[in-house]
């Protein structure tokens, strides 16, 4: 990808705002992950998880003076890496010569900070779903934590773990995944490497290539560069910490019905393959399936014996879901994060 500079354009607008008003943030993206997601510093930018794959299988009665025969635990050992994040900014200095009192230079400055922060949001929501298929040089995602679990032996069946429910939509870029997680050390967590998160480091001035700099022909400007830096990374070391609704397709058909919603049905399904002890206690989704789901719900109108009025209380209308109540009350958000795409055959 190009480099990315900030244009005369950038900077006018800038100049002419209103200081009362500030910046206006047409950026309408809502990605909440990294904000309510747990995460945890690290002393480097690895750790190492002791993953316990079975218990033994010899414990029993014996009689008295007989003996039984031994039994030993088998281990995995997982590693889990950060990865550098960075988002480096320039602002050459003769763009803000003609700043003033209602828009200070710190206060531009600022503006790009912000952005930066944004941007940061925005891309890791994204890394925390699609992983690898999103950039192969930073994070696993859900969706590779998934297939990592589909390889391993469910303790309780002796077959494969199946986190997964499956809505039915095939429609091409039209079906998304509703994420289920359980968090915590051992569930899914960020992982923020050398002790702290993503820093803002301080706005300096040096010397820089020009815009219209070549190879054959090299120019240099003085600009103001700063850059947001962090090592993070994702944790999920115990294997039944994520489930999955795929294929949920919430367009409205010319009926005003949803082609394949997100039910309570299949949220029930899906809470009944996580394990008693793992059950998830965060789930992801558009807000075009959480509103497939309020549309599932049957409304019970209840109204007063005489006139037949509605109650105080009652609506014809269900509520907007903001927890899974069916499902232990998991708490379900909305994001931007997840995208629309063809369906979801997993192995």
């Amino acid at each position: 990808m190009a480099n990315q500079f900030v244009t005369l354009k950038d900077i006018t607008a800038l100049k002419g705002g209103d200081a009362v008003v500030g910046l206006v943030d047409n950026i309408v993206n809502v990605a909440p992950e990294i904000d309510l997601v747990l995460g945890r510093p690290i002393t480097d930018i690895y750790y190492n998880a002791t993953i316990m794959t079975a218990v033994g299988s010899n414990a029993g009665f014996r009689s008295i003076g007989g003996g039984v025969q031994l039994s030993a635990p088998s281990f995995d050992r997982k590693r889990f890496n950060c990865f550098p994040f960075d988002c480096q900014m320039e602002v050459p200095e003769d763009y803000l010569e003609e700043a003033n009192a209602d828009n200070p230079v710190g206060s531009i400055l600022s503006f790009h900070a912000s952005a930066a922060m944004r941007q940061k949001a925005l891309e890791l929501g994204k890394q925390f779903y699609l992983g690898s298929a999103n950039d192969a040089g930073g994070p696993p995602g859900l969706i590779d934590f998934l297939a990592v679990q589909r390889t391993q032996v469910d303790s309780r069946t002796g077959l494969k773990i199946d986190q997964v429910v499956d809505a039915g939509g095939t429609a091409a870029g039209k079906c998304q995944t509703v994420w289920f997680i359980k968090q915590g050390p051992q569930g899914v967590h960020w992982l923020f490497g050398k002790g702290q998160g993503i820093r803002m480091n301080p706005w300096r001035q040096q010397r820089t290539s020009g815009a219209d700099s070549t190879a054959n022909t090299p120019t240099y400007r003085t600009a103001w560069v700063a850059n947001t830096f962090g090592w993070i990374g994702t944790s999920m070391a115990n294997y039944h910490a994520v489930g999955a609704i795929i294929n949920v397709d919430a367009t409205i058909q010319a009926n005003g019905t949803y082609t394949y919603p997100l039910t309570d049905a299949l949220v029930s399904q899906l809470w009944a393959k996580f394990p008693i002890t793992e059950k998830p206690d965060l789930a992801f989704a558009t807000q075009n399936a959480i509103a497939s789901l309020q549309a599932s719900r049957t409304v019970t109108n209840m109204v007063q014996s005489g006139n037949r009025d509605w109650t105080s209380n009652a609506a014809p209308t269900a509520a907007w879901p903001t927890n899974l109540p069916t499902a232990g009350n998991i708490r379900i958000i909305p994001t931007d994060s997840i995208v629309p795409s063809s369906r979801l055959i997993l192995n």
